[in-house]
């Protein structure tokens, strides 16, 4: 069954389409609330530990941050290395947003992973905890580049992937909902969601760790605020009125 659909998949998709090699780049954040007294290096401890099990590979920092903890969290910036430079010209747009970096100045840990699935995904995560007086705050920001097209060699390997793990957007979303839940349950903390986008709806952390992602994982809203519109010229009346 499951090689009849690969075979599908693979058939449906135009050759003149699946040749063309390509990439679709999508940045997304979410900043995560736990009231918490567990210290800091046990805080550490655990959310490496609830990261492991989905990434690739992953390098972490554990700067000095003296004095005691701030009344409110701080929070990650976008740095653009490359902004203001006289070789910004010779990068693409797409490039760009690949090697935009998550600043944590105030943060205990900051952790680089990446989850890669040869020849479909490669997330790129940033996890920053900042602490503050009732217990910490963690800031994800994550690059999300899905592969696509390709020749029949990276097609199979894509369909391959799916059939085994399964569409590599829900795991975007699992990765992240993860490490939360595994800090939620290790250390009992109260947990709220502060924004993101796209945005989580219901409370998916509160669910247990499986081994696929669920349907609580996939859901998710466009928070991002739209356009209002012309505003109509002086002296003029919208229809009706």
């Amino acid at each position: 069954m499951a090689l009849a659909g690969i075979a599908a998949a693979i058939a449906i998709t135009p050759i003149a389409a699946a040749a063309q090699d390509s990439s679709r780049t999508t940045e997304l954040y979410h900043i995560f609330d736990f009231k918490t007294a567990v210290k800091r290096g046990e805080m550490i401890r655990i959310l490496q530990d609830g990261i492991n099990p989905n990434i690739s590979k992953s390098n972490t920092v554990t700067p000095i941050v003296m004095g005691p903890a701030p009344e409110t969290p701080g929070r990650f910036t976008l740095v653009n290395p490359f902004e203001n430079s006289p070789y910004a010209g010779f990068i693409s747009t797409s490039q760009l947003s690949t090697i935009k970096q998550a600043r944590c100045d105030g943060a205990v840990w900051i952790s680089s992973a990446v989850r890669k699935v040869r020849g479909s995904q490669q997330l790129m995560i940033t996890m920053c905890l900042f602490p503050y007086v009732q217990g910490y705050q963690l800031d994800v920001y994550a690059i999300d580049i899905k592969e696509k097209g390709g020749g029949l060699d990276a097609r199979l390997g894509r369909a391959l992937g799916q059939a085994i793990v399964g569409n590599s957007d829900n795991w975007t979303n699992k990765t992240i909902l993860d490490v939360v839940r595994y800090v939620r349950s290790t250390t009992g903390a109260t947990v709220t969601y502060v924004e993101g986008q796209p945005e989580f709806t219901g409370t998916p952390w509160e669910d247990g760790i499986q081994l696929a992602p669920s349907a609580a994982d996939k859901k998710t809203v466009d928070t991002a605020p739209a356009p209002t519109g012309p505003t109509p010229a002086a002296g003029n009346k919208e229809p009706g009125q």
